[in-house]
């Protein structure tokens, strides 16, 4: 009976194709840019009206001086095990505007692309998620198990105030296990699923000294608050990528042996990054094995962006008054965002720094869960029910999320996986972010399938 009703619910998915491709676009139209804070309460709506017209008791939660949770629940005739899925409605910031060959909110459809900011990352999962329990639900009148939604609009910004939510509803949040819907195909094309995401310090940093840009003749006179960031920024890592901040690798731990062999088995051709980058070669890596650990296995410390003096076209001989950048530290298990900080508060002073300010925009702790954890098996075994082919098992997401909330806060195996293109091929946080109509119409049968397995997992 159990697997008639997944056959049931996959037939319910390809009958209703069209109507939900409809309600994908018609999400992914709405703005929910968390960074910026444009249309997250009018998206939220939104979420919550597909998941009640899918037969999920629903509510929208708000959180104090940040974004609504949209929070659901479906409870079982048949089983007491229950499920937490994770996913978020917020996205990325659309800039650089120009750069979109259609509006970003406009989810164009060429061909069998959908090109919308959010269409990878991630109303695609948002809404497979909805669709499979409604598959289920419009089918045999019962899902597999219990289910629990919890669908939040700051991933995109560190999760700030997802914390406090998970620390204040405990009760209501219990659970078996936690499956974050919120991932992307390998780029060899089969399904990802990641035990555990890297963690995430973002700072920003800022000097000022004169009170306005001054005339460039001044410089032998006046500090330049862009070369202070600069000098900085060369004393906090090499060339070769070590961090220089004392005590960063204090807190690492290797991995495993059991995450050392699933490394081994993970594909990668590098040459595929490369050739959609427009590289020649990565960086500090001569082999692809050699990349991947790098990727996998480091901390890394990334300037994502310069503010300062004058960028426009031509030349303006000014030297600024003011200089700001932002770094994001990409941290693995089992360090710690806020104990880095003071590192690198510490490190800015101890080198002369004491005119940098440091503000801290996000903390994100990094998570792991074991290979033999009975998700992680539910959901080997649902990529090759949905896919037909095995899926590619990370002992790490090299991204970030707030995974640790479950694995740490509410001690949970949790899994990180999803549908759609690779993200180094899906635009993903850039221009022309885009899923296709076949991965989103595969992601509901996957998330369907991954209810399923679960459901009957011993």
């Amino acid at each position: 009976m159990k697997d008639e009703s997944l056959k049931q619910a996959f037939d319910y998915i390809q009958k209703n194709k069209e109507p939900f491709l409809r309600d994908f676009r018609t999400l992914l139209r709405q703005p929910s840019i968390s960074a910026q804070g444009k249309g997250i309460a009018d998206c939220a709506r939104i979420v919550k009206k597909n998941m009640d017209t899918a037969g999920i008791k629903t509510q929208i939660l708000p959180e104090k001086n940040g974004n609504p949770i949209v929070y659901g629940e479906v409870k079982s005739k048949s089983s007491s095990k229950t499920l937490l899925i994770y996913g978020h409605y917020d996205v990325q910031p659309v800039e650089p505007l120009e750069e979109w060959d259609s509006g970003p909110f406009e989810a164009k459809l060429q061909g069998k692309k959908i090109v919308s900011r959010g269409a990878a990352d991630s109303k695609n999962n948002v809404t497979s998620c909805i669709k499979a329990t409604e598959s289920f639900l419009k089918t045999t009148g019962d899902v597999p198990l219990n289910l629990k939604f919890l669908f939040e609009g700051e991933e995109e910004i560190g999760s700030p105030h997802l914390p406090g939510f998970i620390d204040q509803n405990k009760e209501r949040l219990k659970a078996d296990s936690v499956v974050c819907y919120d991932g992307d195909f390998d780029e060899t094309g089969r399904p990802k699923i990641s035990l555990g995401v890297k963690g995430l310090l973002y700072v920003e940093l800022r000097c000022k000294k004169a009170r306005e840009d001054l005339h460039s003749s001044y410089a032998p006179l006046v500090d330049n608050p862009a070369w202070r960031l600069v000098w900085a920024l060369n004393t906090m890592k090499s060339p070769e990528g070590k961090i220089l901040i004392k005590g960063w690798y204090d807190d690492v731990e290797p991995f495993t042996p059991a995450q050392s062999k699933l490394v081994s088995k993970i594909p990668f051709r590098g040459e595929n990054y490369l050739k959609e980058w427009g590289l020649k070669k990565f960086l500090n890596a001569k082999t692809n094995r050699e990349a991947l650990k790098k990727y996998l296995m480091e901390p890394t410390c990334t300037i994502c962006g310069i503010k300062t003096g004058y960028t426009g076209q031509g030349s303006k001989t000014v030297l600024p008054g003011s200089a700001m950048l932002k770094i994001d530290f990409r941290l693995v298990y089992n360090q710690n965002p806020k104990k880095l900080l003071a590192a690198l508060k510490s490190h800015l002073h101890q080198h002369g720094f004491d005119d940098v300010q440091v503000k801290a925009l996000g903390f994100l702790e990094p998570s792991r869960t074991k290979p033999s954890a009975p998700i992680a098996k539910a959901a080997d075994r649902a990529a090759k029910i949905a896919y037909g082919r095995s899926p590619v098992v990370l002992p790490r997401n090299p991204a970030s999320g707030p995974d640790y909330l479950f694995t740490k806060r509410l001690g949970l195996d949790s899994i990180w996986t999803g549908s759609g293109p690779p993200s180094a091929y899906s635009h993903a946080h850039a221009p022309n972010e885009y899923t296709t109509t076949d991965d989103f119409i595969a992601g509901i049968r996957y998330i369907a399938a991954i209810i399923h397995q679960y459901a009957s997992i011993a």
